[in-house]
């Protein structure tokens, strides 16, 4: 975006409370020029007065500006005092925006620049007869405001403005004024559109919305017909059915077993108590029954925060009561201080599970994915015997589980065990990610990192604060492990010296300890898995840091427990994009060259492979290019090379994508088996190129069944919509890794393929929610990328 403003956003603090915290905080952490943030405070509790002041002085946007007012004079009014100070072409006036992309939005501000609309719905469609207006307000089927956004530059001065009136639908009254005469597009929204996102009109909103209907009806039977509805507005809403009969049925359907009527229920139930407890539980249980497990997975996320957050309610309004309370809290360290005001809804957690009397010595982070709760019940039943509860706080970042981790954290906060504090990602943000936020979160003066599939022995944790005092700048230290690829953690090494302090130059990623004074973090470009501890230890070696492996203490690892179950080691290109990040980040000086001297096989060998083969750098792909003249080919294709030889000679061709005369060598190794990981090479080359009949031929020649080629038989099912042959394997390989996200993805595309469109939303959510890197929630067609 440019200097000037492009987009004014105004928030009001009548959003609910933990919406408004996170658009405020979301909104001024955004790196763009062209937003300018404009704040009404409509005499909201001091707590959320206090956040806003704290979160505006800590932003670098000069754009903020914040009117507050003495006494409330409701949304409707805070919007039109906003609109006279806004300077952007475009108004978004949001109440609440879950998951809001900074880029998504920048790339619509550009797309709404170029548009001579008036307005633009994002997500919702919008009726044509003013009475379907009312209709849908009264069932609550209208957008709310976060869903509208607005061209100041299209829409006439007298038409801009927000009936005061209104209680809510404020967005929805101004398009219903606006949709006749002006231009709008329905486009895609730029952050996740809840299930509940839309309000229920209540009466006087229903009147309203009314009486704006006649206003802009020209025809005489219309009118007379929104009449008659304004007259009898009151007894509309009267006869309809009521909250408890919508409950009751609901709750009678469920037990009956017709969840997708349940389901139909409770939906209009929920939008006029979008809030209720048993109506979210009922409908949580619907769509269990319905196998729709990650829409359930993510509500039961909901009622959890919002039980929070009305405990932290009920503490504010006895704050406010007190009048003196408020100061007490804010004597409190300003860590704590910002805990209350930044997050509230953990502030009710965080301050029963906060040792007294104990400063925390030992911060331990745990990040858990997928089916991973198993495997964290062990490792925290063995981790309790290590530890001093009273200096020990345990934090767990719980990366979109989809079994059932979240309720058992639930019940470890309640009962406070080891003063835990749980972080909870909507998606699964990687190892590196999960690890940064808990060192975020860390108060101890060390921070024990270890995966949930860890054992520690009761002399662990102790051994490794020993170890610190190897030397001063000692910055890691790391137990020996029963099984690992590192040489310096081995048990039986024998290249480890009799010292029980060994400096190392790496370690393993499943359990490690760091001081937190040194400010450490992981580079989160490595997504998901693979190299990112490699990245990690390299910066403290590159710091003049130290390494230190105690072979004082030896952990149990069950390796790989967690990348099994997510099988993602079927897909090499995650790999090798990981490998090429991190040699391309701290070896880029590496110069490459073609050897002057030798056969070709041997000059080949001599300038080496790249490390991602199927994405080589333009400096290698030069130095082929300008290596196969026309003379070098023919030598090639006339030579008589051994199996060896041949086999270096296709792998070069294959990464240079030098498919002619790759092909014509091709014939001339069909005697030769190639080793799994070169027909992982010649399988992934066919694949992306949708020759799938090479793929099979490669897969073949294996001499033994492997999972990644089966993987490989799937996706060539689902590509050539081979359905009834795809769905025995995908069940297969699902038994096998019952967390892999393209396992999922495929899953919807073959729903998606049968018109069961509910179904592949589901798992296409799933698939998001596994790996947000590579899968969106929802795809409109097969991806034939790895």
């Amino acid at each position: 975006m440019k200097n000037t403003v492009q987009l004014t956003v105004i928030l009001t603090t009548h959003a609910r409370g933990s919406h408004f915290h996170t658009l405020l905080a979301d909104l001024l952490n955004f790196d763009q020029n062209g937003i300018e943030v404009i704040v009404i405070n409509d005499a909201a509790d001091v707590v959320t007065s206090q956040f806003i002041e704290r979160e505006i002085e800590k932003c670098s946007n000069e754009r903020v500006y914040l009117y507050e007012h003495e006494a409330p004079i409701g949304r409707g009014a805070s919007l039109n005092e906003a609109l006279i100070h806004a300077s952007g072409m475009l108004v978004w006036a949001p109440l609440r925006a879950d998951r809001l992309n900074e880029s998504l939005m920048a790339e619509a501000v550009r797309k709404f620049k170029a548009d001579p609309a008036a307005f633009w719905v994002l997500d919702y469609n919008l009726p044509r007869e003013p009475m379907h207006w009312v209709k849908m307000a009264e069932e609550g089927d209208l957008p709310d405001d976060s869903c509208l956004v607005w061209n100041r530059h299209v829409i006439k001065a007298d038409q801009l403005y927000f009936n005061p009136y209104m209680d809510q639908l404020h967005g929805a009254e101004l398009a219903l004024r606006l949709a006749d005469e002006n231009v709008w597009y329905k486009t895609d929204p730029f952050f996740v559109v809840g299930d509940d996102q839309s309000r229920h009109a209540n009466l006087p909103d229903l009147q309203e919305m009314l009486y704006t209907a006649l206003r802009v009806t020209e025809d005489e039977d219309e009118r007379k017909l929104i009449i008659e509805n304004l007259a009898e507005s009151q007894s509309r809403l009267n006869s309809r059915v009521t909250d408890d009969e919508l409950l009751f049925q609901a709750r009678r359907e469920l037990q009956g077993g017709d969840s997708n009527k349940s389901l139909e229920l409770i939906n209009k139930f929920l939008k006029r108590n979008p809030n209720h407890h048993e109506g979210s539980r009922i409908k949580i249980s619907s769509l269990e029954k319905l196998r729709r497990h990650v829409e359930a997975s993510e509500l039961k996320h909901s009622l959890q925060k919002l039980q929070n957050e009305e405990q932290i309610e009920s503490k504010q309004e006895a704050v406010k009561g007190a009048g003196k309370e408020i100061h007490r809290v804010e004597e409190k360290t300003e860590e704590a201080a910002e805990t209350v005001l930044e997050q509230p809804e953990e502030y009710a957690d965080q301050e029963e599970n906060e040792p007294e009397g104990n400063q925390v010595k030992v911060s331990i982070v745990i990040p858990t994915t997928g089916h991973g709760k198993s495997l964290l019940e062990n490792a925290l039943i063995h981790l309790e015997e290590a530890v001093d509860s009273r200096t020990t706080e345990l934090i767990i970042v719980d990366n979109a589980s989809i079994d059932d981790t979240f309720d058992y954290l639930g019940q470890l906060k309640n009962s406070g065990f080891l003063n835990i504090n749980v972080i909870t990602n909507p998606a699964n943000r990687g190892f590196s990610a999960s690890v940064n936020q808990g060192i975020e979160a860390a108060s101890g003066e060390f921070i024990l990192v270890m995966h949930n599939d860890v054992r520690l022995g009761k002399e662990s944790v102790d051994a490794l604060i020993n170890a610190f005092r190897f030397s001063e700048d000692t910055a890691l230290t790391a137990p020996i492990l029963n099984t690992t690829n590192v040489q310096a953690q081995r048990k039986d090494s024998d290249l480890i010296p009799e010292q029980k302090l060994v400096p190392a130059d790496r370690v393993d990623s499943c359990c490690f300890m760091i001081k937190a004074d040194h400010n450490l973090s992981f580079d989160e470009g490595y997504r998901l898995c693979f190299f990112d501890m490699e990245d990690f230890c390299r910066q403290i070696i590159e710091a003049e840091l130290t390494i230190v492996v105690t072979r004082h203490t030896e952990v149990e690892h069950r390796r790989g427990s967690t990348t099994k179950m997510m099988g993602l080691d079927l897909n090499p290109e995650l790999k090798w994009k990981n490998r090429a990040r991190f040699y391309e980040k701290w070896d880029n000086d590496r110069e490459l060259s073609m050897p002057v001297q030798g056969t070709h096989p041997e000059r080949f060998r001599g300038l080496g492979a790249p490390d991602n083969p199927m994405e080589p750098g333009s400096d290698w792909m030069d130095i082929i290019n300008s290596y196969l003249t026309s003379e070098v080919r023919t030598e090639i294709l006339r030579g008589k090379w051994t199996d060896d030889e041949m086999i270096t000679i296709v792998l070069t061709l294959l990464i240079a994508d030098e498919r002619e005369i790759l092909r014509t060598l091709e014939d001339r190794i069909e005697e030769v088996t190639p080793d799994i990981s070169l027909l992982i090479l010649f399988v992934n080359y066919y694949f992306r190129k949708n020759i799938f009949s090479r793929c099979i031929h490669y897969i073949d020649k294996a001499e033994k069944p492997h999972a990644i080629f089966e993987m490989y038989k799937l996706k060539i099912k689902v590509a050539e919509k081979e359905f009834d042959e795809a769905v025995p394997l995908l069940n297969k390989l699902l038994e096998m890794y019952p967390t892999n996200p393209d396992l999922f993805y495929l899953a919807g595309e073959i729903y998606k393929n049968s018109d069961e469109q509910g179904e592949a939303k589901s798992f296409f959510a799933m698939a998001n929610q596994l790996d947000p890197f590579r899968f969106q929630s929802e795809n409109s067609a097969f991806e034939l990328k790895l």
